[in-house]
């Protein structure tokens, strides 16, 4: 992780092409340019800045400088693509959660272009902190081996918390501690399944992703889940299929456990960072033929 875009950035403006039109001002999310009426935009705020990089996208005249960034490293937009809305619901609609994988391991190149794309994902990194999305890839039977064996000793341990008295007694009066009990007897059964060579925790996976961030961040778990998406999105479109895994991204927080930091320890996840978003990615096994139906309940407000 690079801590110089912790630090607080050195945004300037060259006054000699400037255009005077105000857009760096009216774009900024947190009013870094301060703008009058045929004058140069005055920085302020400038330790607000959250990265976004959208000053430096819309200004016409590529007058401001910003230390965080090398704009030659921008990519420049020459004919913006319209997808066409029936391409775009198709693809949005046939994106399954995978769970039957080919032995074929997908290769290191093509599974980091895919988790490159989480940089793009919406996120909200207040002072910049959680600004770098921080991901861990696992690849191989013997590391999924590992991953596998680490999440069925969690599963364990939180059959037995879950179980406690305690947890009894809480479910009586918290709807949340009663819905926790209701996972359990499917715990359970993976867990025995698992032991008799069926593996229903990883299901045979020859990869998986972990996404961590900051615990200081202001919406890690947001920031997280939003790059998860699009990470599962962009898999999809490379031919390779994905299933958002609750199971191993709880044992690589350690969530519920005390002092559960097996999978942290594995993966290596810095201290400070939690893992709050996990799948496992392959190329699928199973071609579907339809899409199941799925309902939505809308409510208007007009």
């Amino acid at each position: 992780m690079e801590n110089r875009f912790l630090d607080v950035p050195i945004i300037s403006i060259d006054s000699t092409t400037c255009n005077k039109c105000g857009l760096c001002s009216k774009i900024c999310p947190i009013r870094v340019f301060d703008f009058r009426k045929e004058e140069i935009p005055v920085i302020q705020n400038n330790d607000e800045c959250v990265l976004c990089g959208q000053c430096l996208c819309v200004c016409p005249t590529n007058s401001i400088n910003h230390s965080g960034f090398d704009k030659s490293n921008f990519i420049k937009i020459q004919n913006k693509s319209k997808i066409d809305t029936n391409n775009a619901f198709d693809f949005l609609t046939q994106r399954r959660s995978v769970r039957n994988y080919r032995k074929e391991i997908p290769s290191n190149e093509i599974l980091e272009k895919i988790a490159n794309i989480a940089g793009f994902a919406p996120s909200g990194p207040h002072h910049r902190v959680g600004w770098i999305r921080n991901i861990t890839i696992v690849s191989g039977y013997d590391n999924m081996k590992i991953v596998s064996d680490i999440s069925a000793d969690y599963m364990t341990k939180m059959i037995k918390t879950l179980g406690s008295w305690y947890m009894k007694l809480a479910a009586k009066y918290d709807d949340r501690a009663k819905a926790a009990l209701g996972i359990i007897p499917s715990f359970k059964y993976s867990l025995n399944e698992y032991k008799t060579g069926n593996d229903l925790i990883t299901y045979n996976a020859p990869a998986a992703i972990f996404l961590h961030a900051p615990i200081k961040s202001s919406t890690p778990q947001t920031d997280c889940d939003a790059a998860c998406m699009l990470i599962q999105l962009y898999a999809e479109a490379n031919g390779l299929g994905t299933c958002w895994n609750g199971i191993i991204q709880g044992a690589a927080a350690g969530d519920y456990i005390k002092n559960f930091k097996k999978m942290s320890e594995f993966l290596k996840i810095p201290n400070g960072h939690k893992c709050y978003a996990a799948m496992t990615i392959g190329f699928p096994s199973i071609k579907l033929h339809s899409i199941p139906e799925r309902k939505t309940e809308i409510s208007w407000i007009n």
